[in-house]
């Protein structure tokens, strides 16, 4: 078996759309600051670049458009969130943010990404790389203008126009919309609409009116219609969503950030268990894996479960567009009695390797190291280990089990994770 093969996960909009796209492997990851001697410079600093970007990465025939926010702390720390709008992923935050004499860089660490580039003179274009999976691709940003976000626009003809974010509450899950207001040529309103967390994007909006305050729009696709009430600074609108014959509150700010994620039920520290960064490296020793191991509190020895994720450039976590899916099964199942190892695919986050010029055969590879490492470790049941294999490792545990031999598998060859 020499090819990789491709898996795909499918969202599941409950309410607005449905879409199934490819894995795109990205992840938010926690922010560090900027490096700075001083308050005072690393304002400085933080001002050259401070504003919003937009970018195009050219990825074979493909082209993927991205867009950067960066925003400067009272500290001086710089903040960059980045977004994917052709892969439906929103609100990244970056890491390891740095910018000093005109040179910036940053991290997406959990995908094993990062940028690298230089601010021109005229500070209206980064220039640089951007890395990922041992690949190099060149990559310019270009300065936005304030009209380009969420901002009313010089030219508008109403104050609905520009952008706008806003989020409404469907039991317990919460949904992130982003509205976008403009006109054509005969000075008639227009719009789309972006539900973010479903990845429908560009969801025209007809019959988009404002008068005296009262705003109205209708989403003909899905049957939903919006009417708020624009508020005298206007940069707010209150209002109510209905489709289907119900109806639930929706308010919108204007800004062209969109809303932080909410995921409630990713676990928070400190833990009832014990969480150890662990590395262990293939037979062949030429890659050295990155991942956590967490074990219930006593001496053990415990059963344990292996974590294999699914196609993609996927970390421990497997996290997807906000979502952690295996942190939160790694959670669940340490809070009950069961150690759980899970770790950065090669050239991924922590781990070494090439990730680009890998196969499933080579993943498999990689799967076989884990379970040595976990029969190395005193503290587990040797022979009480399974492997959870999702998607592309729900084909490579049943390979696991043929040569390494295991109690147990659990294949999920697809996964729906909750907004």
């Amino acid at each position: 078996m020499r090819k990789r093969i491709a898996t795909t996960s499918c969202l599941v909009a409950f309410t607005l759309a449905y879409t199934c796209n490819s894995r795109s492997g990205q992840t938010p990851a926690k922010q560090a600051p900027a490096r700075a001697s001083g308050q005072a410079a690393s304002q400085a600093r933080s001002a050259g670049v401070v504003g919003e970007w937009e970018g195009a990465l050219q990825v074979g025939e493909a082209q993927l458009k991205l867009v950067l926010h960066f925003s400067g702390e009272k500290s001086g720390e710089l903040r960059a969130r980045l977004d994917s709008p052709d892969q439906a992923v929103y609100g990244l935050e970056a890491s390891s943010v740095v910018h000093e004499q005109g040179n910036l860089r940053f991290e997406i660490a959990s995908v094993g990404a990062s940028f690298e580039g230089k601010t021109s003179a005229d500070a209206r274009t980064i220039s640089g790389t951007w890395k990922q999976g041992g690949s190099v691709f060149p990559l310019v940003f270009h300065r936005q203008s304030a009209s380009a976000g969420g901002r009313r626009p010089t030219n508008a003809i109403s104050p609905l126009e520009g952008t706008w974010q806003g989020a409404f509450e469907n039991g317990n899950m919460r949904f992130r919309l982003q509205l976008h207001v403009a006109h054509d040529a005969e000075k008639n309103l227009s719009g789309a609409l972006d539900s973010l967390d479903q990845g429908a994007n560009g969801l025209p909006a007809s019959k988009v009116s404002e008068k005296n305050g009262a705003v109205h729009f209708e989403i003909a696709l899905v049957y939903g219609s919006y009417d708020g009430t624009l508020n005298s600074g206007r940069n707010a609108i209150s209002g109510k969503w209905t489709q289907n014959r119900d109806t639930v509150a929706l308010d919108f700010t204007r800004s062209d950030e969109v809303l932080e994620l909410r995921r409630p039920q990713n676990p928070a520290k400190p833990y009832p268990y014990k969480e150890e960064e662990v590395h262990f490296t293939t037979q062949k020793g030429a890659t050295t894996l990155a991942g956590t191991l967490t074990t219930p509190k006593g001496a053990g020895p415990f059963p344990a479960a292996l974590l294999v994720s699914g196609s993609g450039p996927q970390n421990r976590d497997e996290s997807l567009a906000g979502h952690s899916p295996f942190l939160v099964l790694a959670d669940y199942l340490t809070r009950n009695g069961i150690a759980v190892l899970r770790y950065d695919k090669r050239g991924i986050g922590k781990s070494t390797g090439d990730f680009a010029a890998a196969t499933t055969e080579d993943f498999a590879m990689d799967g076989e190291a884990a379970l040595a490492y976990l029969k190395s470790r005193r503290e587990i049941a040797s022979g009480k280990i399974g492997v959870i294999g999702h998607s592309e490792g729900a084909l490579i545990a049943p390979i696991l089990a043929g040569k390494s031999g295991v109690a147990w598998i659990v294949l999920p060859l697809y996964g729906v994770p909750l907004p």
